[in-house]
């Protein structure tokens, strides 16, 4: 596995072996993203980079949808996808209620979350795509087969070989639930690939919550040296321009102010700790 195209990148070697060692047992029953393997598992994984899923997920031919099958709140689809070379289950989410609407519920959201992180460089959704199914528009998702959630591997007792590479990966991913204002420490919607460690975060769906502020019931405590980089780097005009399309104008202005705010939170961190202590 090339360890560089993973979005364990930036770690250091122990941690990252430590953490793509990890292997779940267990199959998850009432929740959207499972265990089961499908066709196409082991080839052309989310992880893999040199494989378009963007491309797949817009053009692959639909074989069968099941509507509203699957038990989440968001009521999303399965669908099943083929391109003549692999065959694939895919989740689709239709529902559009954003704010200023009462209990805001959209999959703009999610596809606001799977941009802000191409922008970053920090890869932790599965590849996402607008797409029309059945007449109606919405966010078609890969699948996370053979997976296992952080809340089942610890309900399960499934300690990692290197504890500390996954715990800091599962507090860093907090920075990104602060940023775009979701559930922080979310064990539901965090999950990990049985074969190589892989972690992904899904779910995004109520995020972006228009607060000019830091969560108060989430601290920062250590944050990934990419995905620091990349807040950095990101130009709030680069921002502004690529989100428009899913966020409204309030929306926007708050991430902004929430970018700043745990740029300088991770700075102050640095220096009373020492990058060593807070960057991995």
């Amino acid at each position: 596995m090339n360890l560089s195209k993973t979005v364990f990148k930036g770690l250091p070697i122990a941690l990252v072996v430590g953490a793509l060692l990890f292997m779940g047992t267990t199959k998850t029953r009432g929740n959207v993203q499972g265990t089961q393997r499908q066709a196409g598992q082991g080839q052309n994984s989310p992880t893999d980079t040199k494989f378009d899923w963007e491309h797949f997920l817009r053009k692959a031919k639909i074989l069968s949808v099941s509507k509203e099958t699957s038990g989440g709140r968001t009521r999303p689809w399965i669908v099943f996808l083929d391109d003549g070379k692999i065959k694939r289950r895919a989740l689709f989410k239709h529902l559009d209620f954003r704010r200023p609407r009462p209990a805001p519920d959209s999959y703009r959201y999610e596809m606001a979350a799977y941009e802000l992180t191409k922008l970053i460089g920090f890869r932790v959704i599965p590849p996402l795509v607008e797409r029309v199914i059945d007449g109606k528009k919405g966010s078609l998702q890969v699948y996370l087969e053979n997976f296992v959630s952080e809340r089942e591997r610890i309900r399960k007792q499934l300690a990692p070989p290197d504890p500390l590479a996954h715990t800091r990966f599962i507090e860093g991913l907090k920075v990104l639930e602060i940023l775009v204002y979701d559930e922080c420490g979310d064990l539901d919607d965090t999950w990990v690939e049985r074969e190589d460690g892989q972690i992904f975060r899904v779910d995004f769906s109520e995020a972006f919550f228009p607060a000019k502020y830091l969560p108060p019931n989430c601290e920062i405590t250590v944050c990934s040296r990419r995905l620091y980089k990349g807040l950095k780097e990101l130009e709030d005009s680069a921002m502004t321009a690529v989100l428009t399309k899913h966020l409204n104008k309030e929306e926007i202005e708050s991430l902004l102010v929430r970018k700043k705010l745990i740029l300088d939170r991770i700075e102050t961190l640095i220096a009373e700790r020492g990058e060593a202590a807070v960057l991995f």
